[in-house]
């Protein structure tokens, strides 16, 4: 019996650490990323291994097409032709939901069912 209720700890404590682990590493890949003369925009994914991003160089914007053997400029944009774009109708309007959201809403599924 008390070695069911230590598995069970044990399998606690692995997934709040690697929740937290997630979390942290998460926050320093962001910090290491910073640029003082560029800055990425936002991304896109378009495929295994291929992207479309916005990088900022200076005051000039440019589209660029990412993939595992080349990166190209595909368009230098305007500041007039950047501008928000809201979350996919088609989806919902739902935005991705994080690791802590998820795990809240399991742990939410686990009080329903008590």
């Amino acid at each position: 019996m008390w070695r069911v209720i230590a598995t069970f700890f044990v399998v606690l404590l692995i997934i709040y650490g690697s929740y937290l682990a997630s979390k942290y590493i998460g926050k320093g890949l962001s910090k290491s990323s910073s640029s003082m003369y560029m800055r990425l925009i936002d991304q896109i994914t378009m495929g295994q291994d291929r992207h479309i991003a916005i990088v900022q160089v200076s005051d000039k914007f440019f589209l660029v097409g990412i993939t595992a053997g080349q990166i190209r400029v595909l368009y230098e944009l305007q500041d007039e032709e950047l501008f928000p774009i809201g979350p996919d109708e088609n989806e919902g309007g739902q935005a991705a939901l994080d690791f802590k959201a998820m795990m809240e809403k399991l742990n939410d599924l686990g009080k329903k069912r008590r």
